[in-house]
């Protein structure tokens, strides 16, 4: 039975980090907007890292005293060591030439939360909790709307642009038959959150560690005054059997690989404690059609090495709302009035994807040749301080590029 009938200027297909940031700016410019989300996300047991610009972002919607105010935790080194071995590398965003030369660390949910907050008061913004997306409204080759499941009832959502920001799975992308390039990587992460070691807190402030061994990386982050989140990236196959029947096995490695952890890990006795990704590549052959377009992950999701998913996602908020407002402004919501958003921030996401693969292929492997390759990598990139600038700048987004052709040469010391 078919229930109300809405209308809106833009309707938003998901209530994430680059949803809510849509709304946010579009509601700043006056526009109508409706935003569908059917349930509240799993918690994860997995960090939040909002990088330097990610905090500019931030502070562009005036959020980022509200992020801060919360219990975040301010990193600004990533230290890299082999497994039982000797230090690597350690890469100091202080040396970064911008206003915010550090990242912070949310629980999980955080920095949406704060989203949220700042959506509170927005006369212009609806977000409707519950609502089930099932289709799109066309009017010709014109999306319209689309309809979803609220309360039971079938309405229809009706809006001059629809977008897409529900995720890599994406299910506005498939009813709008947009083809997609879908990467599986072949590990998993395993998440945890626990208390900091007793006496040590202090050894875990303001830096990550990552230990790097052969097709095993075991990250540590502090995420809050008192706590760490652990990511331990092993073969996906091994990740599953380690989360649902072998969670004493992942407890003794991690002691392994790090002794200081033994006492924290006891707090890990269900699967329940532990979250498990299994990171993706999404490349949507089109972001931007006659009246929708996509955004985020839907449209060019990347692996979590390069930790950007969510500063991304805002990104693409900030220019698709500029376009967004233009297109409605003048009437005109066609795939071409839409082209700038893509034509911007494909070829960042793209060159960003890139440097992913790289680090995925470098970082990840379980060559012994390869991996001494990366280690000899790391050490010359920490003794080399250009490289170690323009390293930081990519992990920090502040630079979305490979190193050139040169400067991997002089990170392999085989030029000056």
């Amino acid at each position: 039975m078919l229930g109300r009938r809405y209308a809106s200027d833009i309707l938003i297909v998901g209530a994430g980090v680059g949803g809510l940031s849509l709304g946010l700016r579009l509601a700043s410019k006056g526009c109508r907007v409706r935003i569908l989300q059917q349930r509240e996300p799993p918690p994860a047991k997995r960090p939040e890292m909002v990088q330097p610009h990610g905090l500019r972002a931030l502070a562009e919607l005036g959020l980022l005293g509200r992020l801060k105010a919360e219990r975040v935790a301010r990193v600004e080194r990533f230290c890299f060591s082999q497994i039982q071995g000797d230090p690597l590398c350690r890469v100091d965003y202080r040396i970064l030439d911008h206003h915010h030369p550090y990242a912070l660390i949310a629980l999980p949910g955080q920095t949406r939360r704060a989203l949220l907050e700042g959506l509170r008061d927005s006369p212009t913004v609806q977000i409707h909790w519950g609502a089930r997306f099932t289709g799109i409204l066309r009017r010709g080759r014109q999306v319209i709307g689309a309809t979803a499941v609220e309360n039971g009832r079938e309405q229809e959502f009706h809006a001059l642009i629809t977008v897409g920001a529900d995720g890599s799975h994406s299910r506005l992308r498939e009813a709008l038959g947009l083809p997609c390039r879908i990467r599986r990587y072949p590990n998993a992460f395993l998440g945890m959150l626990v208390d900091r070691p007793a006496g040590l807190a202090r050894s875990f402030d303001h830096q990550v560690s990552y230990y790097m061994g052969r097709g095993e990386i075991l990250g540590i982050f502090p995420c809050a005054p008192a706590m760490l989140c652990l990511l331990y990236m092993v073969p996906a196959d091994d990740a599953r059997d380690m989360h649902e029947r072998r969670l004493e096995v992942l407890k003794t490695r991690l002691a392994e690989i790090e002794p200081r952890l033994k006492d924290s890990l006891a707090v890990l006795t269900a699967p329940e404690q532990v979250s498990l990704l299994f990171p993706a590549q999404v490349r949507a052959a089109k972001w931007v059609v006659d009246g929708a377009a996509l955004l985020g992950d839907a449209a060019h999701a990347c692996h979590p090495h390069v930790a950007q998913g969510g500063f991304q996602a805002m990104e693409d908020a900030k220019i698709l709302s500029e376009v967004a407002d233009v297109c409605v402004r003048r009437g005109n919501c066609s795939a071409r009035a839409l082209a700038p958003y893509e034509e911007i921030r494909r070829p960042v996401v793209e060159r960003l994807q890139r440097v992913a693969n790289e680090y995925v292929w470098l970082w990840e492997t379980r060559n012994p040749m390869l991996a001494r390759l990366r280690d000899r990598i790391f050490r010359n990139v920490g003794e080399r301080p250009e490289l170690l600038y323009r390293v930081a700048a990519i992990e920090a987004g502040i630079a979305s590029g490979p190193l050139t052709f040169r400067e991997r040469l002089q990170a392999l010391g085989v030029c000056a």
